[in-house]
């Protein structure tokens, strides 16, 4: 019997991960960014609800950013 490590996922904007965090999925931890210390990376295990969750707030912001600027 193998133990895999759960696969982890990046998020480099705040409100998403903010967004995500409120939709229920698990954050593991948080570090600074490597490439800029004044922000945060939020590490989130990566499974099937994360993925779904990131479709459906990419495309509810596409919807958001599209009723603001009146398209």
């Amino acid at each position: 019997m193998t133990d895999e490590k759960p696969r982890l996922k990046n998020i480099y904007k705040r409100t998403l991960a903010m967004d995500l965090i409120k939709l229920g999925n698990t954050l593991s931890h948080s570090m600074r960014n490597r490439n800029n210390r004044r922000y945060q990376v939020f590490v989130f295990y990566e499974d099937e609800k994360l993925i779904e969750d990131m479709l459906y707030l990419a495309e509810r912001y596409r919807m958001e950013r599209k009723h603001n600027t009146g398209e």
